[in-house]
């Protein structure tokens, strides 16, 4: 299935030099499919977004889907969702 991720962070933006990307995942994937599929679009993401060989994601990364933060990389995602790759910023 494909999915459509939005970068709603300077990091991510700056790397893949867009605002969002699609990627192909398998159903009943999860958050840390996606990361790998991230990871194999943009290699550049690899250490600076996603952690080599775990797909984890670098804090203060997180995903948000359909307008809440997902608790782990384990949510199973559908085709159709709204997933945006963010980071936590402090400011003042």
């Amino acid at each position: 299935m494909k999915l459509t991720v939005g970068f709603y962070c300077g990091l991510a933006r700056r790397l893949s030099k867009e605002t969002e990307a699609e990627v192909e995942v398998h159903e009943g994937a999860t958050l840390r499919d996606v990361c790998a599929a991230l990871a194999k679009k943009f290699p550049a993401f690899l250490g600076q977004l996603i952690v080599p060989g775990t797909h984890d994601l670098v804090e203060p990364h997180f995903f948000n889907v359909n307008g809440s933060r997902a608790a782990n990389l384990d949510v199973t995602v559908q085709e159709g969702d709204r997933i945006l790759l963010m980071a936590i910023t402090a400011g003042g």
